[in-house]
């Protein structure tokens, strides 16, 4: 019996995980996506992967870009979560343009007042099922904000409270 994809993303929203927006740079274009679908998969070397729907318009253009950066967001940063999930940039080809940032060693946008940053190698993509799941070296990691993170659960943004975190 085949499981409805509505009632599984549901019951999937019940699963609490952090918060980043992926973003990239080619040329002058650039990039941004929310992504919860992160993970570290190795230290030595360090590597990671996200996984992108198929249908994204970042599924295609990663792989061209070759790099990516992974902004871990803050609790303060549930609007630029949304901005990139609900694909709200008016500009298609700088999505980054309404979106405070500075540039990394990868020259992949920084989104300003992220907790940590990872900027990435693409080594490998494979497509499993509707995403595409890029595996990447790490070159680049630094966390940048003393914040609590932001989470995603039930499709909303609980509060963590962390003694000696600012909040």
């Amino acid at each position: 019996m085949a499981i409805d994809p509505l009632e599984l993303r549901r019951v999937l929203g019940h699963f609490t995980t952090g918060v980043t927006v992926v973003t990239s740079r080619l040329g002058k274009e650039t990039r941004g996506i929310t992504v919860n679908s992160f993970t570290s998969v190795s230290l030595v070397p360090p590597i990671v992967l996200i996984c992108i729907d198929q249908h994204a318009r970042s599924y295609e253009f990663l792989p061209r870009a070759g790099v990516f950066a992974v902004n871990i967001l803050s609790e303060s940063q549930g609007d630029i979560s949304d901005y990139f999930a609900r694909r709200l940039a008016p500009n298609p080809d700088d999505e980054l343009a309404e979106i405070p940032h500075h540039e990394g060693i990868t020259h992949c946008p920084l989104i300003d007042g992220s907790i940590a940053y990872l900027e990435c190698r693409i080594i490998a993509k494979q497509d499993v099922g509707d995403h595409g799941v890029f595996f990447a070296e790490v070159i680049s990691a630094t966390t940048a904000e003393n914040a609590p993170p932001l989470l995603f659960f039930r499709g909303g943004y609980p509060r963590l409270s962390l003694p000696g975190v600012r909040a």
